[in-house]
């Protein structure tokens, strides 16, 4: 009996002492860190895009001695383009430099305050700026702009008598240079994509047309031309570089 309990025993100890002596002969796993997180977007480097909107305005009409021909009238239309640029970023901070140029459907008509019977038009056809951005990225992926620099288009000016259009009518086509600014908000979608929103306003001052024959009424004189824009478009970029 006394043998009996000694061996059971000693089974006992053997069994409890076991998984003891096998997880001190098994290598412990060495220290594996976790994977470091995804690195945050960056918006340096070049795009490309499209982009689209519309683009209302005003003008006005006066006679060379700076009369008015007309009172100031809307101008309203769609504009759709294209753009290209290229970011460096600093930190929060993002400077960069813009191209863009679209084609312009946008037209205003003004009754001549003199001759009730005549109408102005003003009309613009395409219009394109060059322009520098600064940034602030909002989160690494969203980006608050100013922007700002030089702005052309090809504005047209026509003057028409209603009662007789066909021989009386007069139009003239002007490239204008000016001056534009405004802002806009970018997000990135990832893979180089990125959409944004942007508004612009443009001037192009004042300047001189009707000055160039054949002219289809005789009482067409050279005339002074207002013209300012204002620009809410809508487009998508991508970074290829």
């Amino acid at each position: 009996m006394k043998r009996l309990f000694l061996g059971s025993v000693a089974l006992v100890a053997l069994g409890l002492g076991a998984p003891a002596a096998f997880a001190a002969e098994r290598p412990v796993p060495a220290y594996a860190p976790p994977p470091p997180p995804p690195p945050a977007y960056t918006w340096s480097g070049c795009y490309v895009g499209a982009s689209a909107g519309t683009s209302s305005g005003s003008s006005q009409h006066f006679d060379a001695a700076g009369r008015a021909i007309t009172e100031s009238f809307d101008l309203s239309g769609f504009i759709g383009g294209g753009q290209l640029g290229c970011n460096w970023q600093f930190g929060a901070w993002v400077v960069g430099i813009e191209g863009d140029g679209s084609a312009v459907n946008k037209s205003g008509q003004g009754l001549e305050l003199a001759r009730p019977t005549w109408i102005s038009e003003t009309q613009e056809r395409w219009f394109v700026t060059a322009r520098g951005r600064l940034g602030l990225t909002w989160t690494d992926r969203t980006l608050l702009y100013l922007t700002g620099g030089g702005a052309w288009a090809k504005i047209d000016a026509s003057e028409w008598n209603t009662v007789s259009p066909t021989t009386t009518g007069h139009q003239e086509s002007n490239t204008r240079s000016g001056w534009t600014a405004g802002g806009g908000i970018e997000y990135a979608l990832g893979y180089g994509w990125s959409v944004k929103s942007e508004f612009l306003y443009a001037d192009f001052g004042t300047y001189t047309t009707f000055t160039s024959p054949p002219f289809a009424s005789t009482n067409i004189q050279p005339r002074d031309v207002k013209v300012k824009d204002y620009i809410w478009r809508a487009g998508m970029n991508y970074k290829f570089w």
